[in-house]
């Protein structure tokens, strides 16, 4: 096998593994989400229906190139 084959299939190993992480990372996030919306509505009760709700959005960048993380909470 010649260097730029070898180079070659390394990328593209590389490129399928980026996108298997990408994807768990998705789940992650989603999973994450659900979990946060699950503890405002057991929380939500106790902070009053007063409580005045804003939607709060973060972004973050992962070790993959081109990948750009973003979560949603709401704050009571």
């Amino acid at each position: 096998m010649n260097k730029g084959t070898r180079k070659n299939n390394n990328r593209l190993t590389h490129n399928d593994a980026a996108s298997e992480l990408r994807q768990i990372l998705s789940s992650f996030e989603k999973l994450h989400a659900r979990r946060v919306e699950s503890l405002a509505e057991v929380v939500r009760p106790e902070a009053g229906a007063a409580a005045i709700q804003r939607k709060v959005t973060t972004q973050r960048k992962t070790h993959l190139p081109n990948c750009i993380v973003v979560t949603r909470l709401t704050v009571l």
